[in-house]
């Protein structure tokens, strides 16, 4: 796609100019390479300039093995491609230099990495090399056996850990907590919205736990067959259906898998989900402020101060989820075998592939699962605090674990331990089952990152990203929205030029469009001092207005009656739509509307 490489060539101009360098052979070298290799070359090859750049950072010189697709100087160990920039931070023999650029540094990774994520599809080879991976974590995840002490200290480290999460609260005042609801997204069935509520069938393994009569209907009244006219079907385990495995844009290199759950399964995991993270995240549990969902905050910060004293590594495992298996999930939960057998009641066993294959699963859960992430994060912690007792050579005690899970932080897949024990760490999680990705694991040097921020020495080199390519099609509202949030991210970066181009773009199909505070509602350019254009005045709350584009969800008719109507009205909290069972949103659209906004 031309517009790609335009924009890939502005990208290059503006950071040149901002460092200095003379851009005009690494823009030949890409012009010619896309010319040969296509998109690719921009999506795909160019990140892996941004790994090995990394790498480099982290150990402190370059080596060929970090640039294997591309040629280096003539008697220099360094790359041809960006050398200008990249001899800012190396020297000609290719050692880090004791004061490099950071400018540099942040125009490589930003020149590198601009359209890793774009969202385009994936060719069909590479989602069916997806698949193939994912029977390969299968496969690897029946064959692989946990050493026996390692296994004993982790069960016992698990008791201690989820022993502090439940406290002396009994299961069943757990039980009266759970709160079931629907995800906003799609199920295997293809419910959406409204329609959840109305069951038509429940699974039978489910109702042994969670009965129907008390979770999936308003009234035990309303328990009956008979509901509206047609009959509530009580699914065998070996009549269930499997969950539905599918890929979602991540990068043009590999999408992301995601496994979509039956919508009674997914109902009942958001109850017990949302229960076992409030517990997690607890005051007083050993897990709080070190196991976190909600904000990425803290393993940002620690990824910040690591990249100034070394202190931290920041560790990044491959197919987390995927990894975690029943194994993993039964001994982190094998003290309280009520638990345990909640969460294994609403785990999925099988599931659909996109070749239309169904398997039995070994792992756990899968993305998709709302079991999945709290499980993983659990299984995570737990495995790095027993590392740490199992290589200082302590008893397994409650004061063994809480001191050393101290400097012990998770969130997803993403890691925060000791830089001098990460070695060490790294290959106790790979014996343990699980696959530490290299590429992104960082304990050396002075670049780290972690839950999306990038750092080098204290300092943001975080790029901006191309989510939507610009092309000669008219961009859906959800692209608009998306480029003109890139344009905003482009002008506080530094990159105008590029900033300008998309911002042209974007007007001829919006029209002009006004500057707008960092925090409103309404599509609008940004400024460094957050000021805001106006057009009104507000006579009720004398205040300046704006008249803008405004991005609006879509709802469209979805009419709920009846019990249905009563135990979405019963279980779902915060409902601010008085039509919330006349119309729902319709999850992923949008529609941009001329509206009034305060200023």
């Amino acid at each position: 796609m031309k517009s790609l490489l335009d924009l890939s060539v502005e990208v290059l101009q503006s950071c040149g100019t901002r460092c200095g360098a003379d851009p005009s052979r690494d823009i030949s070298c890409v012009t010619r390479r896309c010319k040969d290799e296509g998109d690719s070359f921009l999506t795909i090859t160019l990140p892996t300039f941004s790994e090995g750049f990394e790498r480099a950072l982290a150990e402190g010189s370059i080596s060929a093995s970090q640039f294997p697709s591309f040629g280096f100087r003539k008697h220099q160990r360094l790359p041809r491609f960006l050398g200008g920039f990249v001899e800012m931070v190396f020297d000609k023999f290719g050692v880090l230099k004791e004061e490099p650029s950071v400018e540099a540094i942040r125009s490589i990774r930003q020149i590198c990495l601009a359209f890793k994520r774009v969202l385009l599809p994936c060719t069909r080879a590479r989602e069916k090399r997806a698949e193939r991976r994912f029977l390969d974590v299968e496969a690897s995840l029946r064959n692989h056996v946990v050493d026996p002490t390692i296994r004993h200290a982790y069960r016992m480290v698990s008791r201690i850990v989820l022993g502090s999460i439940l406290g002396r609260e009994s299961l069943d005042s757990l039980y009266l907590e759970l709160l079931p609801r629907h995800g906003p997204g799609t199920t295997a069935e293809h419910i959406r919205g409204n329609a959840k509520y109305a069951f038509t069938e429940w699974p039978q393994r489910l109702d042994r736990d969670f009965p129907y009569s008390e979770f999936g209907c308003a009234s035990i009244r309303n328990s009956s067959n008979e509901l509206y006219g047609h009959s509530l079907t009580m699914r065998p385990p070996r009549d269930e259906l499997p969950v539905r495995v599918c890929f979602v844009p991540k990068t043009l290199k590999t999408p992301r898998v995601i496994a979509v759950e039956p919508v009674a399964v997914q109902y009942m995991q958001q109850a017990v989900g949302n229960m076992f993270r409030a517990r997690i995240e607890n005051p007083g549990s050993l897990t709080s402020g070190h196991i976190n969902f909600i904000s990425q905050d803290v393993n940002s910060e620690l990824a910040r101060t690591a990249s100034i004293d070394g202190r931290y590594a920041t560790i990044d495992l491959s197919d987390a989820s995927d990894r975690v298996s029943c194994l993993h999930a039964h001994d982190t939960l094998c003290s309280v075998p009520v638990l345990r057998n909640w969460f294994f009641t609403l785990r999925s066993s099988r599931a659909r592939l996109p070749s239309g294959k169904v398997i039995s699963l070994r792992k756990y859960a899968s993305m998709g699962s709302a079991l999945c992430f709290p499980m993983e994060a659990l299984v995570f912690f737990n495995a790095i605090v027993t590392c740490r007792i199992l290589a200082t050579g302590r008893r397994v005690t409650r004061k063994s674990v809480y001191t050393l899970s101290r400097d012990v932080y998770v969130y997803g897949d993403d890691l925060v331990v000791p830089a001098n024990e990460a070695p060490v760490i790294c290959e106790f999680l790979e014996a343990f089952g699980l696959k530490v990705n290299y590429n992104k694991t960082f304990f050396t040097g002075k670049f780290r990152e972690s839950c999306g921020t990038d750092w080098y020495d204290g300092e943001d080199v975080k790029p901006v990203y191309f989510r939507h390519p610009i092309s000669a099609d008219r961009p859906s509202s959800e692209a608009i929205v998306s480029l003109v949030s890139t344009a905003n991210q482009l002008y506080k970066a530094g990159l105008w030029s590029c900033c300008r181009r998309v911002r042209q773009y974007i007007e001829r199909y919006t029209g002009s469009l006004p500057t707008v505070a960092n925090d409103a509602q309404a599509l609008g350019w940004n400024t460094f001092r957050n000021g805001s254009s106006s057009n009104g005045w507000d006579v009720r709350y004398q205040r300046h207005k704006l008249k803008a584009l405004v991005p609006t969800s879509i709802k469209v008719r979805d009419h709920l009656e009846g019990d249905h109507a009563l135990l979405k009205s019963l279980t779902v909290r915060n409902l601010f739509d008085s039509d919330h069972l006349e119309r729902t949103v319709r999850y992923g659209n949008l529609a941009l509307k001329r509206r009034w906004i305060l200023v």
